[in-house]
């Protein structure tokens, strides 16, 4: 890292409180969180449903929350429990009608909001920024499976 780490640390921490409070504006308009918004993400590009626990690998988070946090959605009428053709046992979560047109429109009020913050990126700025984000993240889940087999 070529700049003293308590400089990225301050472009960080501005950076993620803007984003958080845009992201926070828009989601609290349809009363989900950032949590049940990637949740509703996963299980848009799964198309055919994701199971459960397919959900908490990917938000790093642990089933029983996935658990939890799918009962609000289920109650919302914005994602249904469907059977599992390839394993009788496994429910998959699947987007409702409703839940497909909440989607598009969280979607597009997001893009909306964050699209002011990002004036002045190009789209090979989004992609290299995606790439870095994603690479913390494969970092992290390495020295974590290291760690464990320590």
């Amino acid at each position: 890292m070529t700049l003293p780490t308590y400089v990225t640390s301050t472009t960080q921490t501005k950076a993620y409180r803007l984003l958080r409070e845009h992201v926070y504006a828009v989601l609290s308009e349809y009363e989900l969180t950032p949590t049940h918004w990637s949740m509703l993400g996963i299980i848009t590009e799964a198309r055919d449903g994701v199971r459960h626990v397919e959900i908490a690998d990917m938000l790093h988070i642990k089933p029983p929350l996935v658990t939890a946090l799918t009962k609000r959605l289920l109650e919302q009428g914005m994602i249904r429990s469907v059977q599992n053709q390839f394993d009788a046992r496994a429910k998959l979560l699947a987007l409702t009608p409703t839940g497909k047109h909440l989607v598009k429109n969280v979607e597009a009020s997001m893009s909306k909001a964050l699209n002011k913050l990002l004036v002045g990126l190009t789209e090979q700025d989004m992609m290299t920024y995606q790439k870095v984000l994603t690479t913390i993240i494969s970092n992290d889940d390495l020295l974590r499976s290291e760690k464990f087999k320590k």
